[in-house]
């Protein structure tokens, strides 16, 4: 292991690693020289499938115009199984860009679990031109359309061959302030607007009081952080407060801390995308 990592929340890696784990895949690790990949864990399809700029919804964008909201759907090629987990990946950009789904590290994200058997989407959001001026205002239409996607996600689970009770939120920069706003604070007279999501990656995107804060109770779903400790845009910190406030309700989480790594640490991508799927891994064998 790369000695600039370190896990800094309570998680029992090696449980991984017992084959009794397997089971709730349907599947063991043989004794044998070529053991068997197991689905969501290893990298079980060559392909990827992948359908661009799916309309979910429309809104009124800040100047006033409807907006047409965009997603992208990546599935394991070939992949006949039904009734599959499901990642809605959101993109960073700072709420100003990045609506062509194209940084890298999600599309890297999206793919590399769909080979595992997942089925990911990638969705817009209405962006600002200077969102700082209306933080909250920015959130607000922000988390109103994600909310748009998951609905969608609801309507389309059959013709997806998803299982619409097995939803992962996962987010980037500002993606992940976005997945935080939307994962963890409860919206008035909406009791099912968090429906079947059961847990959460947050790159790198823990928010700081300006981007609102954050209500976090025994019913918040598992989160993963990943964050890398000389951040200069997101501070480190808030991810170690989000951390001990999901820990103090009994929440389960794991914060990967990245030693000396800036914002948007796509160069340690391999080492973090198996601490995610280990984690993601263990929430649906729980």
């Amino acid at each position: 292991m790369n000695k600039k990592w370190r896990l800094t929340a309570p998680f029992a890696v090696m449980f991984f690693l017992n084959v009794s784990l397997c089971a709730g895949v349907g599947s063991t690790r043989p004794h044998s020289p070529a053991p068997e990949k197991i689905r969501y864990f290893d990298t079980v399809f060559e392909k990827v499938d992948i359908r661009k700029d799916v309309v979910f919804g429309t809104s009124v964008n800040e100047k006033g115009e409807a907006e047409n909201l965009k997603l992208d759907i990546y599935t394991p090629a070939g992949d006949e199984m039904t009734n599959r987990p499901v990642i809605v990946w959101i993109h960073g950009g700072g709420f100003t860009f990045g609506n062509d789904k194209s940084q890298k590290y999600i599309t890297e994200m999206a793919s590399r679990f769909a080979r595992k058997g997942y089925v990911c989407l990638s969705l817009d959001y209405r962006l600002r031109k200077t969102p700082r001026e209306d933080m909250k205002g920015t959130i607000s239409d922000a988390v109103e359309d994600a909310l748009k996607g998951l609905a969608w996600l609801r309507e389309n689970s059959a013709s997806l061959h998803v299982d619409a009770s097995k939803i992962f939120i996962g987010g980037g920069s500002a993606g992940g302030i976005l997945g935080s706003n939307l994962c963890f604070n409860s919206r008035p007279g909406d009791d099912n607007d968090k429906a079947g999501i059961i847990g959460f990656v947050n790159l790198w995107g823990s928010p700081g009081k300006s981007w609102g804060e954050i209500s976090v109770d025994r019913h918040s779903p598992p989160t993963i952080n990943v964050h890398g400790t000389e951040d200069q845009l997101v501070d480190y910190q808030n991810s170690v407060e989000l951390v001990e406030k999901l820990t103090a309700a009994g929440v389960k989480n794991e914060l990967v801390t990245i030693e000396g790594a800036g914002h948007t640490p796509f160069g340690h991508i391999d080492e973090f995308e198996k601490n995610i799927t280990r984690f993601l891994f263990g929430i649906l064998n729980d």
